[in-house]
């Protein structure tokens, strides 16, 4: 049997595959939701009353985390509906993509993966900054964002080369657009398993801040005025930042301990089964959408809680403040 042969075999049975095209227009449903939030999103980050409560170099990670979302979900759109056109109205000789359209998107679809997969280090150093130089914090610049950014960038760049070590452009087309072939795993396996145990140290660390936060919040009634808003804007930030923390973690969990079996499991069960497998455990579109909604909903509580309390502390008893002042000073 000849390649073009062979193609014709694999692709008729990709394109029959109930479950792959289920899977397919899933997962194509969600990034056409997914897309349009994640701009909203991002617009939202920079003008939104609810934004000001985070320091811009929390911004500026989330928006590197933002445009892992948009790669992901636009290159993801693109490879559906290309997929699904094939299946539905080509003959199966001719459904093959291009390699280099297989490159082109798949290598946007996974750097978008691990960039959105990248943003709890980076935010988790840049709370610590945030925690220990609380007193002069809200005065920082952008310079420490901007390097978290690089960091981001540079996480995500590691794992994607390991993808795409193994990519052949030997081959003209291919039956499938996808970044490793089942049984070249290993190098993509040591990334997995390395993300995973970093999420659980990342979690650990998160949860570890939220409660410095909160024994120097106890400080307060011993500081300024400013230095208390600051305290208690950096604990209620904490505080929504912890959630994301939480969502981040628990997804990057799960997803890294199914991508870890499927990749073992792969070389015996069906293409389609196996293809089906990867593409319904990367449900990141649908993630972007829960997570932005879940961000914005606290965020959009604890500024209010943050108003209430500030409100507290002007109209405190002045008294109370200088006497523990004093009683700070001896």
């Amino acid at each position: 049997m000849s390649t073009t042969e062979d193609h014709c075999v694999i692709m008729e049975r990709l394109s029959t595959s109930i479950v792959l095209r289920f899977v397919l227009i899933f997962n194509l449903a969600a990034s056409l939701i997914a897309f349009p939030m994640v701009i909203a999103a991002s617009m939202a980050l920079w003008r939104a009353r609810v934004a000001k409560l985070f320091h811009i170099n929390v911004i500026i990670i989330f928006q590197v985390h933002l445009i892992g979302f948009f790669l992901h979900c636009f290159s993801r759109i693109v490879l559906h509906v290309l997929d699904l056109w094939n299946y539905a109205m080509l003959d199966y000789c001719d459904m093959t993509p291009s390699t280099i359209r297989c490159f082109v998107f798949r290598l946007q679809y996974v750097f978008g993966l691990w960039l959105v997969g990248a943003t709890t280090v980076p935010l988790i150093i840049e709370r610590y900054v945030a925690t220990i130089k609380s007193s002069s914090y809200e005065h920082f610049g952008c310079s420490l964002g901007v390097c978290m950014a690089i960091l981001q960038v540079f996480l995500a760049v590691v794992p994607t080369s390991i993808n795409f070590r193994n990519f052949s452009f030997e081959e003209p087309v291919m039956n499938y657009c996808m970044a490793i072939k089942v049984g070249l795993v290993s190098h993509t396996e040591k990334a997995a398993m390395a993300s995973l145990v970093i999420q659980i140290i990342a979690r650990i660390l998160f949860h570890y801040l939220l409660k410095m936060n909160e024994n120097l919040r106890k400080q307060q009634l011993t500081s300024s005025l400013s230095n208390r808003y600051s305290l208690e804007q950096n604990l209620k930030s904490m505080k929504t930042l912890k959630r994301f923390a939480d969502l981040q973690s628990i997804f990057m969990i799960i997803h890294m301990g199914l991508f870890i079996l499927i990749l073992q499991i792969g070389p015996d069960v069906e293409k389609s089964t196996y293809i089906s497998l990867v593409e319904m455990n990367a449900p990141y579109p649908l993630y972007a959408v829960i997570s932005i909604i879940v961000l914005l909903k606290k965020a959009h509580l604890n500024k209010v809680k943050l108003k209430k309390t500030l409100e507290t502390h002007v109209n405190a008893d002045q008294n109370v403040y200088f006497e523990n002042f004093k009683k700070f000073l001896h």
